[in-house]
């Protein structure tokens, strides 16, 4: 996929926003976070990070000494 993200442009910004789910701020910072305008590339970052965000990890039980 060789689309790029045209930063110049607030239509193509508003575009992949709404493709990404994201705000124009966030689209900025994951351009400057993965040094690219690559769709693939920013979109990946994205959905990265909000997984990681998302998650909550388990927590293991606490031992019960007697």
């Amino acid at each position: 996929m060789d689309e790029r993200i045209n930063l110049r442009s607030s239509l193509s910004r508003a575009h992949w926003c709404g493709n990404f789910s994201c705000s124009d701020a966030e689209l900025l910072a994951a351009v400057r976070a993965t040094h690219s305008t690559d769709v693939g590339a920013v979109g990946l970052y994205l959905a990265t990070r909000h997984a990681l965000e998302d998650f909550k990890p388990i927590t293991a039980p606490t031992a019960v000494t007697g």
